[in-house]
């Protein structure tokens, strides 16, 4: 694997030292990938045939290097900066097989576009699980039964931070209702972290799903940083689920220590409401580091075997 850009030596100093977030411990993982990912053994010992990845993002490479951009900013160093079928080798290279193809809008006339551009391109990534996006704008439910009807769309993203996204704007209301008779589900990230926005926080959340209570949600990041709350509602929410995506890391974008370890015995109490995501390829470390941390937890073989792949293999191909 090539290095990507802004990783061009490794005599230079690690651009990760001067990042406004914080890093468990006084190293930093590897950020390219090794040749035989130790976590291929591990995986194999524990009877999972392949990783089924929730959160993966693909947008047109116009997008994704404005993306990146933002990430330099913040020198959240990103090796697999790399063209869309080299990143798709690496999923298969660590052992994701099944991954989706998370994209989302900011701005009004970006997500119908945005779903033409996914179907247009998935099926040209192997194992790629494909989700569409949408926004509170005219037309919305329109495309959305496009992406589901037309389009086979498995999912929808939302990100209620970067999309400036209050998910109780009565223009989605017809929208959600469609997706939850569907039973189709919504991939979002409603938590505070990495930044807090407008309307981030299960303050926001809470009331949505009390609005839609058998609509089927996946919260990114475990809800992050509020683990805790978020967590409190899967046992009355049968149809809410979490993913791991970059909280049992030694990067604490998503939260600090103590709330982290924390969040540790939810994986083996709510295992058939857990998914396993990395946020891929927009990582500043490489795959092996989220799985083997993973992999490491104190948690039964069984809930691994599920977060990891079965849950989601359920879910979308059963």
């Amino acid at each position: 694997m090539e290095e990507g850009e802004g990783i061009k030596s490794s005599n230079k100093p690690d651009i990760r030292i001067s990042s406004p977030f914080s890093w468990r411990g006084d190293t930093f993982p590897p950020i390219l990938d090794s040749e035989t990912p130790d976590h291929l053994t591990r995986i194999r010992d524990l009877r999972i045939p392949y990783i089924f990845d929730i959160h993966t993002h693909f947008f047109p490479e116009t997008v994704m290097k404005l993306i990146w951009r933002w990430f330099d900013n913040v020198n959240w160093a990103i090796g697999y900066r790399l063209p869309e079928m080299e990143r798709v080798e690496r999923l298969h290279h660590n052992g994701i097989k099944r991954f989706t193809t998370l994209n989302y809008a900011h701005k009004a006339g970006m997500a119908s576009s945005l779903n033409d551009w996914t179907n247009a391109n998935y099926k040209n990534w192997k194992g790629a699980v494909p989700f569409g996006t949408f926004y509170p704008e005219e037309g919305v439910l329109g495309y959305v039964k496009k992406g589901v009807e037309d389009f086979g769309f498995r999912g929808f993203k939302l990100h209620c931070e970067v999309s400036k996204l209050n998910l109780s704007r009565p223009e989605l209301a017809d929208t959600f209702l469609y997706l939850q008779e569907k039973q189709i589900p919504i991939l979002i990230h409603t938590g505070t972290a990495p930044l807090p926005g407008e309307f981030t926080g299960i303050q926001f959340f809470k009331p949505f799903l009390e609005t839609y209570p058998k609509l089927e949600v996946i919260v990114a990041h475990m809800g992050a940083n509020e683990i805790s709350a978020y967590a409190s509602l899967l046992e009355t929410y049968p149809n809410l689920a979490l993913d791991t995506t970059m909280v049992f890391v030694d990067f604490l974008a998503t939260g600090k220590v103590l709330d982290v370890d924390s969040a540790i015995p939810y994986l083996e109490r709510y295992q058939n409401q857990i998914y396993f995501g990395s946020d891929f390829p927009n990582i500043p470390y490489n795959l092996n580091h989220p799985i083997s941390r993973f992999l490491d937890l104190p948690i039964s073989d069984l809930a691994k075997q599920k977060i990891l792949y079965r849950n989601a293999e359920n879910r979308f191909f059963k």
